[in-house]
Protein backbone atom coordinates (compact mmCIF):
# COMPACT_ATOMS: atom_id res chain seq x y z
CA UNK A 1 0.00 0.00 0.00
CA UNK A 2 1.52 3.23 -1.12
CA UNK A 3 1.12 6.29 1.04
CA UNK A 4 1.04 9.50 -0.89
CA UNK A 5 2.19 12.43 1.16
CA UNK A 6 1.62 15.96 0.13
CA UNK A 7 2.91 19.12 1.67
CA UNK A 8 1.05 22.38 1.76
CA UNK A 9 3.29 25.38 1.35
CA UNK A 10 3.17 27.69 4.37
CA UNK A 11 3.78 31.35 3.84
CA UNK A 12 5.16 33.24 6.79
CA UNK A 13 3.62 36.65 7.24
CA UNK A 14 5.11 39.05 9.71
CA UNK A 15 3.05 41.46 11.75
CA UNK A 16 4.54 44.39 9.88
CA UNK A 17 3.41 42.93 6.54
CA UNK A 18 -0.04 42.31 7.96
CA UNK A 19 -0.31 45.89 9.15
CA UNK A 20 0.76 47.16 5.74
CA UNK A 21 -2.03 45.21 4.05
CA UNK A 22 -4.71 46.69 6.33
CA UNK A 23 -6.18 49.76 4.68
CA UNK A 24 -6.00 52.89 6.79
CA UNK A 25 -9.02 55.11 6.39
CA UNK A 26 -8.33 58.80 6.15
CA UNK A 27 -9.39 61.09 8.96
CA UNK A 28 -11.90 63.66 7.77
CA UNK A 29 -10.92 67.12 8.98
CA UNK A 30 -14.51 68.34 8.79
CA UNK A 31 -15.78 65.41 10.88
CA UNK A 32 -12.97 65.93 13.38
CA UNK A 33 -13.78 69.63 13.69
CA UNK A 34 -17.47 68.84 14.21
CA UNK A 35 -16.65 66.24 16.85
CA UNK A 36 -14.37 68.68 18.67
CA UNK A 37 -17.06 71.37 18.58
CA UNK A 38 -19.66 68.99 20.01
CA UNK A 39 -17.13 67.70 22.53
CA UNK A 40 -16.41 71.22 23.79
CA UNK A 41 -20.11 71.89 24.34
CA UNK A 42 -20.84 68.54 26.01
CA UNK A 43 -17.74 68.58 28.20
CA UNK A 44 -18.40 72.12 29.43
CA UNK A 45 -21.99 71.10 30.23
CA UNK A 46 -20.56 68.18 32.20
CA UNK A 47 -18.09 70.43 34.03
CA UNK A 48 -20.80 73.00 34.79
CA UNK A 49 -23.04 70.26 36.18
CA UNK A 50 -20.21 68.93 38.36
CA UNK A 51 -19.31 72.35 39.74
CA UNK A 52 -22.89 73.20 40.72
CA UNK A 53 -24.15 69.76 41.74
CA UNK A 54 -21.14 68.03 43.27
CA UNK A 55 -21.17 67.19 46.97
CA UNK A 56 -17.40 67.45 47.15
CA UNK A 57 -16.47 70.79 48.69
CA UNK A 58 -12.71 70.77 48.04
CA UNK A 59 -11.19 71.46 44.60
CA UNK A 60 -14.60 71.13 42.99
CA UNK A 61 -14.03 73.95 40.51
CA UNK A 62 -10.59 72.64 39.54
CA UNK A 63 -11.92 69.24 38.47
CA UNK A 64 -14.84 70.91 36.70
CA UNK A 65 -12.38 72.70 34.42
CA UNK A 66 -10.27 69.56 33.91
CA UNK A 67 -13.19 67.42 32.68
CA UNK A 68 -13.32 69.14 29.23
CA UNK A 69 -9.59 68.49 28.80
CA UNK A 70 -10.07 64.80 29.59
CA UNK A 71 -12.95 64.56 27.13
CA UNK A 72 -11.16 66.32 24.26
CA UNK A 73 -7.92 64.41 24.83
CA UNK A 74 -9.78 61.11 24.63
CA UNK A 75 -11.57 62.32 21.49
CA UNK A 76 -8.31 63.18 19.74
CA UNK A 77 -6.64 59.90 20.73
CA UNK A 78 -9.52 57.78 19.44
CA UNK A 79 -9.80 59.85 16.26
CA UNK A 80 -6.16 59.15 15.41
CA UNK A 81 -6.00 55.56 16.64
CA UNK A 82 -9.12 54.35 14.82
CA UNK A 83 -7.50 55.13 11.44
CA UNK A 84 -4.57 52.76 11.92
CA UNK A 85 -4.29 49.24 13.31
CA UNK A 86 -0.61 49.84 14.06
CA UNK A 87 -1.44 52.86 16.19
CA UNK A 88 -4.13 50.87 17.98
CA UNK A 89 -1.67 48.15 18.94
CA UNK A 90 0.87 50.77 19.93
CA UNK A 91 -1.69 52.46 22.16
CA UNK A 92 -2.39 49.16 23.93
CA UNK A 93 1.31 48.73 24.61
CA UNK A 94 1.69 52.30 25.82
CA UNK A 95 -1.27 52.10 28.18
CA UNK A 96 0.05 48.86 29.65
CA UNK A 97 2.97 50.74 31.20
CA UNK A 98 1.07 53.85 32.27
CA UNK A 99 -0.14 53.96 35.85
CA UNK A 100 -2.11 56.68 37.60
CA UNK A 101 -0.52 57.60 40.90
CA UNK A 102 -2.98 60.34 41.87
CA UNK A 103 -5.53 58.91 44.31
CA UNK A 104 -9.23 59.44 43.60
CA UNK A 105 -10.73 60.13 47.02
CA UNK A 106 -14.35 60.62 46.02
CA UNK A 107 -16.35 58.04 44.01
CA UNK A 108 -18.29 60.96 42.54
CA UNK A 109 -15.11 62.33 40.97
CA UNK A 110 -14.37 58.94 39.41
CA UNK A 111 -17.89 58.76 37.95
CA UNK A 112 -17.58 62.18 36.28
CA UNK A 113 -14.10 61.35 34.95
CA UNK A 114 -15.36 58.13 33.36
CA UNK A 115 -18.33 60.01 31.91
CA UNK A 116 -15.95 62.53 30.31
CA UNK A 117 -13.90 59.66 28.88
CA UNK A 118 -17.05 57.98 27.56
CA UNK A 119 -18.08 61.17 25.75
CA UNK A 120 -14.64 61.42 24.17
CA UNK A 121 -14.77 57.77 23.09
CA UNK A 122 -18.21 58.18 21.52
CA UNK A 123 -17.29 61.32 19.61
CA UNK A 124 -13.94 59.89 18.55
CA UNK A 125 -15.82 56.94 17.05
CA UNK A 126 -18.23 59.35 15.28
CA UNK A 127 -21.14 58.27 17.49
CA UNK A 128 -22.46 61.78 18.06
CA UNK A 129 -26.07 60.89 18.78
CA UNK A 130 -25.04 58.33 21.39
CA UNK A 131 -22.80 60.89 23.10
CA UNK A 132 -25.47 63.62 23.21
CA UNK A 133 -28.36 61.38 24.28
CA UNK A 134 -26.29 59.52 26.88
CA UNK A 135 -25.01 62.72 28.47
CA UNK A 136 -28.51 64.22 28.67
CA UNK A 137 -29.93 61.06 30.24
CA UNK A 138 -27.08 60.65 32.75
CA UNK A 139 -27.13 64.30 33.87
CA UNK A 140 -30.93 64.20 34.17
CA UNK A 141 -30.73 61.08 36.35
CA UNK A 142 -28.00 62.64 38.50
CA UNK A 143 -30.08 65.81 38.96
CA UNK A 144 -33.17 63.82 39.96
CA UNK A 145 -31.17 61.77 42.46
CA UNK A 146 -29.56 64.93 43.89
CA UNK A 147 -32.92 66.68 44.31
CA UNK A 148 -34.47 63.62 45.92
CA UNK A 149 -31.54 63.14 48.32
CA UNK A 150 -31.54 66.84 49.28
CA UNK A 151 -35.23 66.62 50.18
CA UNK A 152 -34.61 63.53 52.24
CA UNK A 153 -31.76 65.24 54.06
CA UNK A 154 -33.85 68.32 54.78
CA UNK A 155 -36.46 66.07 56.38
CA UNK A 156 -34.19 63.90 58.52
CA UNK A 157 -30.55 64.86 58.21
CA UNK A 158 -27.89 63.95 60.73
CA UNK A 159 -26.07 66.68 62.59
CA UNK A 160 -22.79 66.27 64.42
CA UNK A 161 -23.04 68.41 67.55
CA UNK A 162 -20.07 69.32 69.75
CA UNK A 163 -20.48 71.33 72.96
CA UNK A 164 -17.94 72.75 75.39
CA UNK A 165 -19.35 74.02 78.69
CA UNK A 166 -18.04 74.89 82.17
CA UNK A 167 -17.96 71.80 84.38
CA UNK A 168 -20.44 72.93 87.00
CA UNK A 169 -22.58 70.79 89.26
CA UNK A 170 -25.57 69.36 87.39
CA UNK A 171 -24.46 70.91 84.09
CA UNK A 172 -24.26 67.60 82.23
CA UNK A 173 -27.80 66.56 83.19
CA UNK A 174 -29.21 69.93 82.15
CA UNK A 175 -27.53 69.88 78.73
CA UNK A 176 -28.61 66.30 78.02
CA UNK A 177 -32.15 67.15 79.11
CA UNK A 178 -32.25 70.07 76.68
CA UNK A 179 -30.97 67.87 73.85
CA UNK A 180 -33.52 65.14 74.54
CA UNK A 181 -36.40 67.62 74.61
CA UNK A 182 -35.38 69.44 71.43
CA UNK A 183 -33.64 67.01 69.06
CA UNK A 184 -34.67 63.70 67.53
CA UNK A 185 -32.75 60.44 67.71
CA UNK A 186 -30.10 61.64 70.16
CA UNK A 187 -26.95 59.50 70.02
CA UNK A 188 -24.26 60.45 72.53
CA UNK A 189 -20.87 59.58 71.05
CA UNK A 190 -18.48 61.00 73.62
CA UNK A 191 -18.41 62.83 76.95
CA UNK A 192 -15.15 64.21 78.38
CA UNK A 193 -14.79 65.96 81.71
CA UNK A 194 -11.96 67.77 83.42
CA UNK A 195 -11.99 70.01 86.49
CA UNK A 196 -12.82 73.09 84.42
CA UNK A 197 -14.67 72.04 81.26
CA UNK A 198 -17.21 69.56 79.97
CA UNK A 199 -17.10 68.25 76.38
CA UNK A 200 -20.06 66.54 74.70
CA UNK A 201 -20.14 65.03 71.19
CA UNK A 202 -23.43 63.69 69.84
CA UNK A 203 -25.19 62.81 66.60
CA UNK A 204 -28.75 64.05 66.42
CA UNK A 205 -31.48 65.20 64.04
CA UNK A 206 -33.47 68.42 63.80
CA UNK A 207 -36.53 67.96 61.55
CA UNK A 208 -36.88 71.70 60.98
CA UNK A 209 -34.53 74.65 60.75
CA UNK A 210 -36.61 76.61 63.29
CA UNK A 211 -36.13 73.85 65.82
CA UNK A 212 -32.36 74.06 65.44
CA UNK A 213 -32.44 77.84 65.87
CA UNK A 214 -34.60 77.43 68.97
CA UNK A 215 -32.08 74.99 70.42
CA UNK A 216 -29.21 77.44 69.83
CA UNK A 217 -31.19 80.23 71.50
CA UNK A 218 -31.95 78.03 74.51
CA UNK A 219 -28.28 77.09 74.84
CA UNK A 220 -27.30 80.76 74.70
CA UNK A 221 -29.89 81.64 77.35
CA UNK A 222 -29.47 78.73 79.77
CA UNK A 223 -25.74 78.12 79.29
CA UNK A 224 -24.19 81.49 78.34
CA UNK A 225 -20.56 80.29 78.57
CA UNK A 226 -21.08 77.23 76.36
CA UNK A 227 -19.47 76.83 72.94
CA UNK A 228 -21.47 74.94 70.29
CA UNK A 229 -20.12 73.47 67.04
CA UNK A 230 -22.53 72.10 64.41
CA UNK A 231 -21.67 70.10 61.28
CA UNK A 232 -24.63 69.73 58.93
CA UNK A 233 -25.77 66.65 57.05
CA UNK A 234 -23.88 67.57 53.85
CA UNK A 235 -20.60 67.02 55.70
CA UNK A 236 -21.74 64.18 57.94
CA UNK A 237 -23.40 61.13 56.33
CA UNK A 238 -26.81 59.80 57.26
CA UNK A 239 -26.91 56.57 59.24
Amino acid sequence: MDIVSSTIPVTEISISDLLKNVPAPEVSISDLALNIFIGVILSFCLGFHYIHRSKNKSLRRDLGFVLPIICLTTLLVISVVKSSLALSLGLVGALSIVRFRTPIKEPEELAYIFLAIAIGLSLGADQRQIAVISLIVVLAVLSIIELWSSRQKSIAGNILLSMEAPNEKGQLEKILGLLESTAWGLDIRRIDQDPDNLFITAVTKFPEKDRLLKFCQQVETQFPNTKVSIIDNFSFPNE
